[in-house]
């Protein structure tokens, strides 16, 4: 990126006019035009003044990176999650983060992953710090609408449309689900096919286990919009035959004693079945450290995973168990207290 593009943004941030900014550094506003338009450029006396005047540093004015490499990126991202589950304070990670975005203004798609991290994490600990920082996490996925990189753009309306329903604007949500584009055709299953006939045999295995793989999800989700619905309704015995589905599918496609778990405690929780409930929170919890069993699947064996994500969902698990009310009259069974004590050893662990 050239100076003048480095000016003319951070300009703009400041809501500077260009007459503005040739007042405060005694040139004029064509010549501020011309920097910006890249006809010209700055006297080098005039470099500490105009990065004074912009709130960054020389270096940020003359040395700006456009791009991250992969690696880069996703470095800075290990380094907010890292720093956020060592326990430092929210809000010093996230300013962390956003001079990091300050360094690289045109990449989007770190701007889109930093904000998904904090938000994530906003999510995860529920503190009423976390909440404050709302509504740079919503204009960051706004920025992220408007990129030139659709893979972006479309993570972002995706956020935007689940952030929309958790506050019940559903007219919103239909918005940016409007924006998500509508494919007609499993694309990936074709690659797959073609990379198959090409003898690409590792490239199609890849891709058929994180078909299945997503697919798995996809289905699931499905099922828990069928299990809400029927216990909404009053449906219970269908209800009970989409857990048992649910439960069959997990073993089937080898997602692990998890998974394979954890269908049904929000339908014990409605019928107020406490026996059910401890049950099924046992198995739960007892199975929490191999809930990632998947990765060792002969079914996805060519997939690569991350190592993140166990006792971050272990921590929602407890905040959930802490925070709901409609599991009060569990609370004060010695069976519940004991499970929560190992829940809460297996996160200090």
């Amino acid at each position: 990126m050239n100076i003048g593009t480095v000016i003319r943004k951070y300009r703009k941030e400041k809501q500077l006019t260009q007459e503005e900014v040739a007042g405060y550094l005694g040139v004029t506003a064509p010549a501020v035009n011309k920097w910006e338009n890249g006809n010209s450029l700055p006297d080098i006396s005039l470099l500490a003044p105009i990065a004074r005047l912009l709130g960054i540093s020389t270096d940020m004015l003359l040395s700006f990176r456009e791009e991250l490499t992969e690696e880069e990126m996703n470095e800075i991202i290990r380094t907010v999650s890292n720093r956020i589950k060592s326990g430092e304070d929210y809000g010093t990670v996230f300013s962390w983060a956003e001079k990091k975005m300050q360094e690289y203004p045109n990449c989007d798609r770190l701007a889109f992953q930093i904000a998904q991290m904090l938000d994530g994490y906003r999510y995860i600990y529920g503190n009423t710090e976390a909440e404050e920082y709302r509504g740079k996490i919503y204009g960051l996925y706004v920025r992220s609408l408007q990129s030139a990189d659709g893979d972006v753009a479309q993570s972002a309306a995706v956020a935007l449309f689940h952030m929309a329903v958790a506050e019940e604007d559903y007219e919103k949500a239909q918005e940016y689900l409007d924006r998500i584009p509508k494919r007609g055709f499993n694309q990936n299953q074709m690659q797959a096919i073609l990379y198959h006939r090409q003898k690409k045999v590792e490239e199609a295995y890849r891709l058929y286990e994180r078909i299945l793989f997503t697919g798995f999800n996809d289905l699931n989700g499905a099922l828990n919009g069928l299990l809400s619905l029927s216990i909404e309704e009053g449906k219970i015995d269908r209800a009970k035959s989409i857990v048992d589905k649910q439960k069959r599918m997990a073993e089937i496609l080898e997602m692990g004693k998890y998974m394979e778990a954890s269908p049904g405690l929000d339908l014990a929780i409605h019928l107020r079945d406490k026996e059910e409930i401890l049950k099924i929170l046992e198995s739960v919890i007892y199975s929490i450290d191999d809930m990632d069993a998947f990765k060792n699947s002969e079914l996805y064996s060519h997939m690569s995973f991350s190592n993140a994500g166990t006792k971050e969902i272990a921590l929602m698990l407890k905040n959930a168990l802490e925070n709901d009310k409609k599991v009060e009259f569990v609370k004060a069974d010695r069976k519940y207290q004991e499970l929560l004590e190992k829940l809460c050893r297996f996160i200090e662990n």
